[in-house]
């Protein structure tokens, strides 16, 4: 049996077999470039084709003019480093090799599908106004899920979000992707669906450059966001989707509104109208004061006016009433002239004098007899007397 070795004796053994391997030295290997870093002038990125990934580390060639997507031919020699526990291809020269296998079909499929009329405006859906629910297509585990959370729940708290867990990257991530879009819009609660991974490089996004995903995509009832990537990556299926949003966070954004701005714009107008209803308020007052003024110099005028007629009626009733009274006055002094002219007793002072047979007046001589006796009334008593003799017609 062999003895135990350490982790250290072990790698030190893998190491020494890499390097007394000739035909893993001054290799030249071609494939496409994935996953450009350019650290402190050192050069790390992927070599790989359609089924295979190879790491690669460059020193001191940040003045290497490739890039991702790139197809090129490199020398080096394969390596195991012990430290990090990693098989590397050390790079010491490359040279451009075509444009790339990956980035070629994705162009081919690009070009076809627009020709189909795939990323045609009529299969694009618009937003809904008041989005309720949103469905998002995208994997368990990572960031994704997170920063939409957190933007949806900031801008709108009351946001629904269903979670549809898929592969994003491999071996049957384009089905559960698929899967995803189908389940999801059957679901009548959902309004919007988001397709979402982080950044990656272009075979991470395979499963989103599919001829399959783009059509599935256009046959949704309901909008579809592609949230796939960084701002500068493009996919298939960002041109197939209703909408295309440069970061699952920005989606998150497009699609939950902002309740707090929402309340803000509606304070704003309560203000706008509180101000509007008092400034009209106070033109009704200054009008109402206006017309109560008008009215009053009105009312005032004509109780001036009914008041002036009211006196002229009152000085012209007081002069008929004085005149009238004047006029009774005369007629009573004249009443009264008649009245002392008819007195009895005015008549005795001026010196006549009444004369009474058995208590009746005489008139005339004939009204008496001889030795009939007589009362004369005077203005300070009676006489009586007898008639001696009657002389008629004058003294």
């Amino acid at each position: 049996m062999l003895k135990p070795l350490s982790v250290s004796q072990l790698s030190y053994y893998v190491t020494k077999i890499f390097e007394a391997e000739e035909l893993l030295q001054n290799v030249k290997v071609y494939g496409e470039v994935s996953g450009l870093k350019d650290v402190r002038g050192n050069l790390y990125f992927n070599l790989k084709d359609e089924d295979s990934l190879m790491p690669c580390i460059m020193f001191g060639a940040s003045s290497i003019s490739f890039k991702d997507g790139d197809q090129i031919l490199a020398t080096g020699s394969l390596k195991y480093y012990a430290k990090g526990g990693k098989l590397n291809f050390y790079v010491t020269s490359a040279i451009l090799n075509g444009s790339g296998l990956l980035y070629q079909k994705f162009v081919e499929l690009k070009n076809k599908l627009e020709l189909e009329g795939v990323f045609s405006d009529k299969y694009k859906k618009p937003l809904p106004e008041d989005v309720k629910t949103i469905g998002v297509i995208t994997s368990q585990t990572g960031a994704v899920i997170h920063d939409i959370q957190t933007v949806s729940h900031r801008r709108n708290p009351s946001l629904n979000i269903i979670i549809y867990p898929a592969k994003v990257q491999g071996i049957g991530a384009e089905s559960t992707i698929i899967n995803g879009l189908k389940c999801l819009d059957k679901l009548p609660q959902v309004d919007v669906i988001i397709i979402a991974r982080g950044g990656g490089s272009i075979e991470d996004l395979q499963p989103f450059n599919t001829e399959n995903l783009a059509r599935e995509i256009i046959k949704t009832n309901k909008p579809v966001i592609s949230a796939v990537g960084h701002e500068t990556d493009f996919t298939i299926c960002d041109f197939a989707s209703s909408l295309r949003a440069a970061t699952p966070s920005v989606a998150a954004e497009l699609v939950a509104k902002n309740v707090y701005e929402e309340l803000n714009k509606i304070l704003n107008n309560l203000q706008s109208i509180t101000r509007l209803l008092f400034h009209l308020l106070d033109m009704k007052y200054e009008r109402l004061d206006n017309s109560v003024e008008k009215i009053s110099d009105k009312f005032i005028h004509k109780i001036k006016t009914k008041n002036s007629l009211f006196n002229q009626i009152v000085n012209k009733l007081s002069m008929l009433g004085d005149k009238f009274v004047i006029e009774k006055e005369n007629s009573l002094k004249l009443l009264n002239s008649r009245l002392l002219l008819l007195n009895p007793v005015d008549i005795l002072n001026r010196g006549w004098a009444k004369v009474y047979n058995n208590n009746k007046n005489v008139e005339s001589v004939d009204n008496v007899t001889i030795n009939d006796t007589l009362k004369i009334e005077l203005k300070d008593g009676q006489i009586l007397t007898n008639v001696v003799s009657k002389i008629k017609g004058g003294t």
